[in-house]
């Protein structure tokens, strides 16, 4: 875990944001969901970022449990399932925004290729995702 991630001893603060990826592999949302929560963590808000991997908190691994308890959450859903919410809630996490790719991909009119290669719409698509992350957690944290 890098020193931007580590968590802190309160109960419950709201100086960084958990960014919580959808982890389906054999989905193309869910590729891009990944790829614009590597953007806000590593380049847009650095610092201000936590990401939050899914395997591991269904696992229960201590450092990723307390993280979407110490910090607000954002999950980033690739698909109608909702799966990376419903887990970051089953483990405590307080969501204050959420994200579906289905519905911004819609929005934005941008269709990303494979899980593989989401191509120049799926890089499109995770880069204007990542822009409104940022300014949602610029909105939680302040800039």
């Amino acid at each position: 875990m890098q020193n931007s991630q580590e968590v802190s001893s309160k109960p419950f603060t709201e100086d960084k944001v958990a960014v919580i990826p959808c982890a389906g592999m054999d989905k193309a949302l869910g590729s891009v969901a990944r790829a614009c929560a590597f953007k806000v963590v590593e380049k847009l808000r650095p610092g201000k970022a936590v990401l939050v991997c899914i395997p591991p908190l269904v696992a229960g691994v201590k450092p990723y449990s307390e993280i979407v308890k110490t910090y607000p959450s954002i999950p980033i859903d690739g698909c109608a399932e909702r799966c990376a919410t419903k887990i970051a809630v089953k483990n405590g996490a307080r969501i204050k925004a959420r994200i579906l790719i289905p519905e911004s991909a819609q929005k934005h009119n941008l269709k990303p290729g494979s899980a593989s290669d989401i191509g120049p719409d799926g890089e499109e698509l995770a880069e204007k995702i990542a822009e409104e992350i940022a300014a949602e957690i610029d909105r939680l944290v302040g800039k």
